[in-house]
């Protein structure tokens, strides 16, 4: 083999070699690439929801003393499944140790009882059903919908319709399988007649409905009792007249009060102001009160006296020029 077919192999060989280095470079890039693609979208991914999703703190729940009360409980473990939801708490043990650090009193009591029983090997507790049908089991009053709809039944609307309204939506929380129909019918039998008919004049079909236009009519009833009454004419003219005739009467009638002594129980209503003054001296008081009134009677008097006397002369002037000469 010559020395230039030796060149020509060694040629052939390294061209061969950065050729196969070449085409694991180019693998290797789009290896880089892909990668750096997944990269750039778990990164971008976490951004959006960082701006999205902002932190929000959440309060804490209530807690629960064991109170034999279906209301408090229902709400005890309504608000916790809403705090594990908030906190993205999934783990069905993790949410029953979770909701046992806010039992108190008696509810403390009776966990404690059952975890012992836990550590024994008695009973399991280790799912949040498992752990409401406890609870309930122990601390829920029994035929509490038999109950609700006893009390449902005897409610009647005889104050206001608020507390009606009231009291009717906590009894209907405590029965959840009695229809819409059937709520409706109650809640609309149960109320006064007034409120029924002015319900069915609206022509209310849902229980919803119902309840808000109820609210609005204790409402409109109390703006209307609220106003105050104006006296009219009709009972100036039963009580007694104007006030400023009663005064008159006082005054120029006897001087017993109201007791009908003489001498005690003076009058102590104000004295009336009138709105015109008077006539003759325009005065602040009525023509009847008029200061100077038996002296002006006594020159009417004689005024018509005069008039009296003139009118004779003249009636016997007249008969003296009648008579023949």
């Amino acid at each position: 083999m010559s020395f230039q077919d030796k060149v020509m192999s060694m040629f052939a060989s390294v061209e061969s070699r950065m050729e196969a280095l070449a085409a694991r470079m180019d693998t290797q890039d789009q290896e880089i690439r892909q990668e750096l693609a997944i990269y750039k979208t778990t990164v971008s991914a976490r951004v959006m929801a960082t701006h999205e999703a902002p932190r929000v703190e959440v309060p804490k729940p209530h807690t629960f003393s064991g109170k034999r009360d279906a209301k408090e409980l229902d709400n005890f473990l309504w608000h916790m499944e809403r705090y594990f939801e908030a906190i993205a708490l999934t783990d069905e043990a993790t949410n029953v140790r979770t909701a046992t650090l806010y039992l108190i009193d008696n509810a403390t009591l009776w966990w404690r009882r059952r975890f012992a029983d836990i550590e024994k090997g008695t009973c399991t507790i280790d799912t949040w059903d498992a752990f409401k049908r406890e609870i309930k089991r122990q601390f829920y009053p029994e035929d509490v919908a038999y109950l609700a709809r006893k009390s449902m039944k005897c409610l009647k609307h005889m104050g206001s319709i608020h507390e009606y309204v009231k009291e009717f939506s906590m009894l209907m929380l405590e029965i959840l399988n009695m229809a819409e129909e059937e709520l409706l019918f109650n809640f609309m039998d149960n109320l006064q007649s007034w409120a029924e008919q002015e319900l069915r004049r609206r022509g209310v079909q849902d229980l919803a409905k119902a309840m808000v236009v109820a609210k609005s009519l204790v409402d409109y009833r109390k703006g209307d009792s609220s106003k105050p009454k104006l006296p009219s004419k009709g009972n100036q003219a039963k009580g007694g007249g104007d006030k400023g005739s009663r005064d008159y009467a006082s005054k120029e009638g006897s001087n017993k009060g109201p007791s009908g002594k003489d001498g005690k129980g003076k009058d102590k209503r104000k004295e009336f102001t009138p709105k015109t003054n008077c006539f003759l001296c325009d005065g602040s008081h009525w023509a009847w009160d008029y200061p100077k009134r038996k002296a002006l009677n006594a020159m009417i008097e004689e005024n018509e006296q005069e008039g009296d006397a003139k009118v004779g002369s003249l009636q016997l002037l007249n008969a003296l020029k009648a008579k023949p000469m």
